[in-house]
């Protein structure tokens, strides 16, 4: 194909694009105001960036203030502060990740296997509802329920002889952890399962049935023929669940409304962290290096997850 050839069929290519895009114009005039949002709380806001390589002063400005390139990202590989903190951080996720992900997956096979609709809806409603609670709630909830004086956990295990006297659950460390992730599972693990039930839906009821006339039990179907369905699934939040090792979820939510100068040591996480020194010290510069720095490393984890996955499986997800 000649040159003007070539350039004649991308001027009637794009003229047919402007064309088909005019004849849509009313679908496209509602895209506008997502794209607006876009560009104003997530485009425009990377401008601020280049404070993490400057001495940002409030009066000077953004533009204003003084380069220091790396210094801010210096302090924060020296700071002996961050360590403890990142293991907090690092610890909590890959724990919870740990449960948050098999048990909706065995929660959603449970559903998947009652036959009574009464039941199966009583199940999913009451499992549904804390998703539907603020964190700022839960806390409020988690502090009376594990209050020394009159919760009802300390009442409880004292009753049965677990404990002999009250134990002040927010106040131990060691406990913080412990509080954090059930917390998040017993939030979470209703709504969660809402994904690998949708997953489940989609399982070609053919298979089911040849499986059975097979001969396969309950056991056999699900090991062979629904796992297999889903596995995309849990694969995709599986790497969005190593890629969010360092942001941590709700991770930043349970820290901020639980930790007190008691348990700050085992509670005190990276966000926390970032919040306390760019907000409370006025520590700007610092705060959104250290900000950068988590975006930086959760898209190599994302990245490197989702290389493994077409290394392994044959399948890539991003």
């Amino acid at each position: 194909m000649s040159p003007e050839e070539t350039s004649v069929k991308r001027k009637a290519s794009s003229k047919g694009f402007w064309k088909e895009l005019w004849k849509q114009r009313e679908l496209q005039f509602m895209v506008l105001p997502a794209l607006a949002a876009l560009i104003l709380f997530n485009l425009f806001p990377l401008f601020g960036l280049q404070i993490a390589f400057k001495d940002y002063k409030m009066n000077s400005g953004i533009l204003g203030s003084a380069w220091v390139g790396l210094k801010h990202f210096k302090a924060f590989f020296t700071d002996p502060n961050v360590l403890p903190v990142l293991w907090n951080t690092i610890g909590l996720s890959v724990i919870k990740a740990f449960f948050t992900i098999p048990l909706p997956i065995l929660f959603a096979l449970l559903l998947n296997e009652v036959t009574h609709a009464r039941f199966k809806k009583l199940a999913q409603t009451v499992s549904y509802f804390p998703y539907f609670l603020s964190w700022s709630v839960i806390s409020l909830m988690a502090i009376t329920w594990l209050s020394p004086q009159n919760g009802f956990i300390n009442g409880f295990l004292i009753s049965v002889g677990i404990l002999k006297e009250p134990y002040f659950f927010l106040g131990e460390p060691k406990a913080f952890w412990g509080i954090s992730i059930s917390l998040d599972i017993w939030k979470n693990l209703g709504y969660s399962s809402i994904i690998y039930l949708a997953a489940m839906s989609n399982v070609d009821q053919e298979v089911t049935e040849a499986a059975v006339m097979d001969g396969a039990g309950r056991l056999r179907r699900i090991f062979h023929v629904t796992m297999p369905a889903i596995l995309p699934t849990v694969m995709v939040l599986l790497i969005i669940n190593i890629g969010n090792l360092l942001r941590g979820g709700s991770n930043f939510d349970i820290s901020y409304n639980l930790m007190n100068s008691l348990n700050q040591p085992k509670a005190e996480i990276l966000d926390t962290y970032v919040l306390k020194t760019g907000i409370s010290m006025a520590r700007f510069s610092y705060a959104t290096a250290i900000g950068l720095l988590q975006s930086v490393v959760a898209s190599i984890l994302l990245l490197s997850a989702n290389a493994v996955s077409k290394a392994t499986t044959g399948e890539s997800y991003f």
